[in-house]
């Protein structure tokens, strides 16, 4: 249905205004009638509702054509796509390579190479990034395991192979090299096409949210354009988008789109009537521009999301607390053996920092401070010393340098208590290793919320609480998403969707992005 003219198809009835006179309408000589109309004159003056206006479009020969979503778009999106196959044919060429240096493969295994292709065509393995902000391989791996198990299993069914240890062996090569090939191709893609071109609906919080997360990763290949306000948001959007460029009204969309080369709009909460954004949306497809929609109650919604569709309505199922007792066990096993290994492997590093503190300044190897873990246990955190001896009582004095937005964690960039092997421990995030005995005595987790001292937990108030539901981890969403970067309360929010969205997966998702943060030196 059009929203922007209704047709009233029921019976006429005369709307009394100024001017109107019982001659205009046609009545069958009746007296009574006349009187009803008579009486009708007199009463008062109903209005018919202002249709509302609608939002201005251009005509595809009345203008320019909008130039990134007609050219670069499907460049950028082709590319994609076949950089994307080829890595799972070279990743699966390298396999049988594997292969060939333990056993002698059968030839048939590099013809059924192609199936694997179609088959990952058909997992939507490479036509998914196009409608993502964050093209994420990680996210993609359940979908590869079955693929590649999949693919195995027919192999085996159909006689390509009779050795299952062959088909073990191509499976854990393909596993390990397909995930390291996709994610190479999708680097390569994004270093050789400009970023995509990003306009942001909308003026408030949440607005200014979306612009601050993607302006902070690079890595999603998106450059902010500018926003777009509702009439009522005008008065605040100076002030709440910070340095984002105003283009202007949402009534002069399709316009600032084409002026823009818009490729993703990006709908944030926007102050808008309904009905104008549909149209946002209504004209982001003729154009071809793609459309992401933060979707109402974010805050609450996790990964954990099913989309439903109830007679051409469409609901999203939120996944409830399903922590049962045997993956709680499975995270805890998991724990103990990466702790137990770690501070095995690590030994020799330990014993190399701590003779390094002890040699370039005064006071104890090990730093213990109280944090509140599950349940609001406080419990002593083990980390290497960084800091001059006596440094907790200079805090004071350095309050006015704290960098953490609403003061309820202290942090400084160059804070002057920290030791030369200190800084050096800090950014490759080492002094934190001690907290593997933690892990291993049960007080923290590998992967959880982050543990707070008690003053900074004093600040957590209500549903926000449920943090303390699970326990703490050496890593979390806080030191994979910014660390501090992220405002005290954002961080609150991403520890409460880490525990109520919990799952055995999205804790080695955490475990595996933690590596690329530790490696590139981006600690405290």
């Amino acid at each position: 249905m059009d929203n922007r003219a209704t047709v009233w198809q029921g019976p006429v009835t005369p709307v009394i205004g100024r001017g109107w006179d019982v001659s205009d309408v046609s009545v069958a000589g009746d007296a009574t009638r006349h009187d009803e109309l008579r009486e009708r004159r007199t009463a008062p003056t109903r209005l018919r509702p202002t249709p509302r206006e609608p939002m201005p479009t251009l005509e595809p020969d009345a203008g320019a054509v909008l130039h990134a979503a007609n050219v670069e778009t499907p460049r950028r999106d082709s590319m994609r796509r076949r950089a994307l196959a080829a890595a799972d044919v070279l990743a699966l060429l390298a396999a049988y390579g594997v292969l060939s240096i333990v056993d002698s493969p059968p030839v048939l295994l590099l013809a059924a190479i192609p199936f694997w292709v179609v088959l990952n065509k058909s997992l939507r393995l490479y036509d998914r990034d196009a409608n993502l902000v964050h093209q994420s391989t990680l996210n993609e791996l359940p979908k590869i395991f079955h693929s590649l198990s999949l693919g195995a299993a027919l192999a085996l069914l159909l006689g390509v192979t009779s050795d299952r240890t062959e088909v073990l062996v191509w499976w854990l090569a393909a596993m390990a090299l397909t995930p390291a090939f996709r994610f190479a191709a999708r680097e390569i893609v994004r270093r050789r096409t400009a970023p995509e071109r990003v306009l942001v609906i909308g003026a408030g919080h949440v607005a200014a949210l979306v612009a601050r997360k993607i302006t902070g990763h690079p890595e999603y290949g998106s450059e902010l354009v500018g926003y777009v306000h509702a009439e009522s948001d005008r008065l605040h959007a100076e002030t709440s988008m910070g340095g984002l460029r105003c283009l202007g009204s949402i009534s002069n969309f399709e316009r600032i789109s084409r002026e823009a080369d818009a490729e993703r709009v990006i709908v944030a909460f926007s102050s808008a009537q309904h009905e104008r954004l549909l149209d946002v949306i209504r004209i982001s497809k003729r154009l071809r521009v793609k459309i992401s929609v933060v979707p109402r109650l974010f805050e609450v919604i996790g990964a954990g999301v099913e989309i439903d569709q109830v007679e051409g309505m469409t609901l999203l199922g939120i996944r409830g607390l399903t922590r049962t007792t045997s993956t709680l066990a499975m995270k805890r096993a998991m724990d103990i053996v990466g702790a137990s290994l770690g501070l095995l492997l690590l030994a020799p590093l330990f014993a190399v920092i701590a003779l390094a503190i002890k040699l370039t300044s005064q006071g104890s190897v090990f730093f213990l401070q109280e944090r509140v873990g599950r349940g609001n246990q406080i419990f002593h955190m083990w980390k290497f010393r960084t800091m001059v001896r006596g440094a907790r009582h200079q805090q004071a004095d350095l309050a006015h340098l704290n960098e953490m937005e609403g003061g309820a964690m202290f942090k400084i960039a160059d804070d002057p208590r920290v030791t030369p092997v200190g800084r050096i421990l800090r950014r490759a995030s080492l002094d934190e290793l001690p907290q593997l005995w933690n892990v291993l005595r049960g007080e923290m987790s590998l992967v959880g919320p982050r543990p707070l001292v008690p003053a900074e937990n004093n600040q957590v108030m209500g549903w926000h609480r449920t943090r303390l539901d699970l326990t703490p981890g050496l890593t979390g969403p806080w030191q994979v998403m910014g660390r501090n970067a992220i405002p005290f309360q954002e961080m609150v929010k991403l520890d409460y969707l880490y525990v109520t969205d919990w799952s055995l997966w999205s804790d080695i998702k955490l475990l595996l992005r933690t590596l690329p943060v530790v490696l590139g030196r981006r600690g405290a």
